[in-house]
């Protein structure tokens, strides 16, 4: 009989997540041998079931009746329970992401259409251009931090531009959002406390962003703050916290995911440089390159739900309060769906990866995110073609048990003029 103590005290340990090679062999075990698993994580705090087939995740995104999304959108970093006033004051308590129907459905379905595929699409001049700006800053480097300089600089300038926040402004709020969201970071924790430190960046963000929709809301210009501002629902405007909800929602989920999936992306296409070549070829290539990272890279790892009622699972006796705990990263290198699933192949058809959810919290930003990506690397590869790590050095994977990225990655490249970006 398996003894399970050691596998289930690493699957929320952050430092686990820096070593794939070592995450993916523990992913596949359970996948084999119990894939639907009672888990005694006495090292988080808090016993759970973990699931890991792709087929039983899925139908685990696809049933919010059982499994509800009350408590957190993924494992969060304390076990402790938060009562109602915490979440109020950290917006859990209206944000669509750790929301159920019908709450979820009346404030998701007046924002659905900003993030329309035929909405985004008419973003696709800009974000060009956004991708354009960044190249030619570092183009004559012939050096730069892949991620620091070009993979977070993208999501930030597009979301702060669609929110209309000041340039001047910018750099404050991406700090703010990189100390919510990645606060296991050395770089971003306040004291070595990475709780304290993420409920600081989302405060910040959470002001900030009242301020800016009041502000819209009295002088309304062409941009997403306005939207906000000015958005109803059942024919009221939204009050002061659904507001800075909705600011702190745009930003989280318009930085976090791109700067992850972009970075990765550009690393797997430096690793795989057959890979690169058929995408510098055949640009037409992209869309099929964009889903084959989010699904090597999956930039969330997992997925939290809430049992809601005593139900059987697959053989597996799911009690009422439990925590399921469901891996998109195992799921997505699933042998059982994706044939040789480590392998990176943008030409990899078909593709039904789990990267950015399923069912009614698939994720509101996905199509902004294909765009990003896709125009990300297209243009970076053609742009600076013999992009490399310095030293060939391995990159230095966030320490997140949720989220999938890297902290840093050193690149060098030929130096390219800035004019001369002008005809990539």
């Amino acid at each position: 009989m398996t003894d399970w103590s050691e596998i289930d005290n690493k699957l929320l340990d952050p430092t686990w997540y820096t070593k794939p090679e070592e995450f993916h062999a523990g992913f596949r075990q359970l996948r084999d041998e119990d894939p639907i698993h009672w888990t005694e994580n006495d090292a988080y705090g808090r016993h759970h079931w973990s699931i890991t087939r792709y087929d039983d995740v899925k139908e685990y995104l696809l049933d919010p009746a059982r499994l509800s999304s009350r408590e957190d959108t993924r494992v969060p970093r304390s076990p402790k329970r938060r009562t109602p006033e915490e979440k109020h004051a950290q917006g859990w308590d209206i944000q669509i992401a750790t929301t159920d129907d019908p709450l979820h459905n009346l404030y998701r379905r007046p924002i659905n259409k900003h993030f329309s595929v035929p909405a985004i699409a008419r973003l696709a001049n800009d974000v060009e251009r956004i991708v354009d700006e960044i190249l030619a800053e570092v183009s004559e480097r012939g050096s730069c931090d892949l991620i620091e300089d070009i993979a977070a600089q993208l999501p930030g300038k597009v979301v702060f531009r669609m929110l209309g926040v000041p340039e001047s402004d910018w750099n404050y709020l991406q700090e703010a959002c990189w100390q919510w969201l990645a606060a296991a970071d050395p770089r971003f924790t306040i004291d070595g406390d990475e709780v304290a430190t993420s409920l600081y960046g989302q405060k910040k963000l959470l002001e900030y962003g009242t301020e800016l929709a009041l502000e819209r809301r009295r002088n309304p210009k062409d941009d997403f703050a306005t939207v906000i501002g000015n958005l109803e629902i059942d024919g009221d405007k939204l009050s002061l916290h659904e507001m800075k909800v909705w600011f702190t929602t745009m930003i989280g989920g318009g930085l976090e995911t791109t700067r992850n999936a972009g970075g990765v992306g550009l690393w797997l296409f430096m690793q795989h440089p057959d890979q690169r070549q058929l995408l510098i070829d055949d640009p037409s290539l992209v869309k099929g390159a964009v889903e084959e990272v989010l699904r090597w890279a999956s930039p969330a790892k997992n997925r939290l739900r809430v049992a809601t009622e005593n139900f059987d699972f697959h053989g597996k006796r799911i009690r009422a309060g439990d925590w399921v705990v469901a891996f998109l990263a195992s799921a997505n290198h699933d042998e059982r769906v994706f044939e040789d699933p480590h392998k990176f192949d943008i030409r990899r058809t078909p593709n039904p990866h789990l990267a950015l959810g399923e069912g009614i919290h698939l994720c509101l930003g996905r199509n902004l995110a294909r765009l990003e990506l896709a125009t990300l690397f297209r243009k970076t590869l053609a742009a600076l073609p013999d992009l490399h790590p310095v030293d060939s050095g391995e990159p230095t994977w966030i320490a997140d048990r949720s989220v999938t990225g890297f902290t840093t990655l050193p690149v060098e490249y030929t130096p390219v003029s800035s004019g001369a970006m002008e005809s990539v």
